[in-house]
């Protein structure tokens, strides 16, 4: 009788783990087969093969289950980068827009669109959420935002980093725990050098003109296009610091190959661009007073 009974219970506890199995949410396929599998165990005298059906099931929904409804399955992570000579607009999940500049790009995970990581420099257009602030990290920089509109350049062989705000607000915090909170026509620049932040007023023409591939100098140092040109072209002007006091005005495009642009700058202060290798140069001719 107990073994009778123990076999009872055996069949009954395989009856229930296929029932839970059953109930499962599975594709269609894996149905199938279930149906397949159930139609040749219909005889209940046939213990054995019904304990290897059950096995069976159970194992290819437990593979089914993980590898669709598993809600812990690692997000990916996104890479955006723009090696062209225009910029590139990115469009992200939330409705927020990014306008990458030439030599920069983000990284975020599928996860969190609404957290990025920056390298050069962006435009962003922020869409307004409060229970999920916009953060990005520059490295150096932390900003959170909620919706707002405003430009960042970090470029990483710049010497500053600038957060130009146009509309909205902003919260901006350096790694040494200092923190701004901007307001509309404001500008950070936080030197690397020193690890020290200060607020300015910007000329919005000038700080978004590569949104319309333009660069634009009124009255500008020549150390602003020269990051520039490092920056969009990918080289290294040694000398550069020398000729700071040197002022120049004018509209360049920014899609002009870089000799061209090196022959309007030598043209107009008298000066040469000297290659020492393939992407490095310096300065040659006299310095401004």
């Amino acid at each position: 009788m107990e073994n009778k009974k123990d076999k009872d219970l055996s069949e009954a506890h395989l009856d229930k783990l296929i029932h839970q199995a059953w109930h499962k949410p599975v594709k269609p396929n894996s149905k199938k087969l279930w149906q397949r599998i159930d139609k040749s165990i219909k005889a209940p005298h046939h213990v054995m093969w019904k304990s290897i059906a059950a096995i069976l099931v159970i194992a290819l929904l437990t593979v089914a289950s993980l590898s669709l409804f598993n809600p812990d399955n690692p997000s990916v992570l996104v890479e955006v980068n723009n090696t062209g000579k225009t910029p590139k607009e990115i469009l992200l999940e939330d409705g927020s827009k990014v306008l990458l500049n030439r030599n920069s790009a983000i990284t975020y995970t599928t996860e969190n669109s609404r957290m990025l990581t920056l390298k050069g420099e962006a435009y962003f257009d922020i869409k307004k959420d409060e229970n999920h602030p916009f953060r990005i990290n520059t490295g150096e920089l932390h900003l959170t935002v909620l919706g707002t509109s405003f430009n960042v350049n970090a470029y990483e062989n710049s010497q500053e980093i600038l957060v130009s705000l146009v509309e909205g607000k902003l919260k901006v915090i350096a790694n040494q725990n200092q923190e701004k909170n901007l307001s509309p026509g404001d500008e950070l620049i936080y030197n690397k050098a020193t690890k020290r932040i200060s607020l300015n007023n910007f000329n919005t023409n000038t700080v978004l003109a590569w949104k319309s591939s333009l660069i634009k100098c009124e009255n500008a140092s020549l150390d602003f296009l020269l990051d520039r040109l490092e920056n969009y072209y990918a080289i290294a002007i040694k000398n550069k610091a020398d000729y700071s006091n040197c002022k120049i005005s004018g509209e360049f495009k920014s899609d002009l190959s870089l000799d061209e642009i090196i022959e309007i700058i030598s043209f107009s202060h008298n000066i040469d661009f000297v290659a020492l290798s393939e992407h490095e140069y310096k300065i040659e001719g006299k310095m401004c007073d």
